[in-house]
Order: C-alpha cells, then sequence, then structure tokens
C-alpha cells in the first residue's frame, strides 16, 4: 500500500529516498529483524546511529510507506509488511545475507 505522498514519486524517486543513506538501510534492517514496535531509543541501540538521524531518517520512511509510526506512550515504529516495495527489499536483504 502505498500513501497518498509518494502516489506523486516515481518509483525511482521512491527507492532514493527509501536507500538514500546507510542509516536508512540500517534503520530498515533494524526494523526488519523486530517482530514487534521499536521505539527510537531501541533503534539507536541496534543501529548506533545517533538518534536525529534516526528520527530524520525515520520521517523519509514514513512519508514513502515504508515505516509505519504508532503514537503510544512513546513512538513507535515498525516496517511496514504490506508494502510491495518493503517486502521485495527484505526478500533482497536475505538473499544476499545482509539479514537472517
Amino acid at each position: 500500500m502505498r500513501s497518498s505522498f509518494d502516489d506523486r514519486l516515481a518509483s525511482k524517486d521512491i527507492i532514493e529516498i527509501g536507500l538514500g543513506s546507510i542509516g536508512k538501510i540500517r534503520i530498515i534492517k533494524a526494523l526488519a529483524e523486530e517482530n514487534k514496535m521499536a521505539t527510537v531509543y531501541l533503534l539507536h541501540k541496534k543501529t548506533k546511529l545517533k538518534r536525529e538521524d534516526i528520527k530524520n531518517n525515520l520521517q523519509d520512511l514514513i512519508k514513502i510507506g515504508w515505516v509505519n509510526e504508532d503514537m503510544l506512550a512513546n513512538a513507535m515504529y515498525s516496517i511496514n509488511r504490506d508494502n510491495a516495495d518493503v517486502i521485495k527489499l527484505i526478500e533482497f536483504f536475505r538473499q544476499v545475507g545482509y539479514l537472517e
């Protein structure tokens, strides 16, 4: 499922936004490995990225529909396993050994 935001973007643009930095790739990997929602703190521990970088990267990933955000006691994040691009990306990561 794609949001109305990314309906205006070409697939090329979505891929460039989604994979535009090592930080985004690490966040996608960390979220793909989780079977539950994650906080910025957990993502910081798993990725070793600065919290501000995590927050900025998450905003891009949310905008293109690759990550879901829910506001509970804290902001919680999960990979969007219903997004066709994310499904293919996770499969690619598995095939090349980036994900177990």
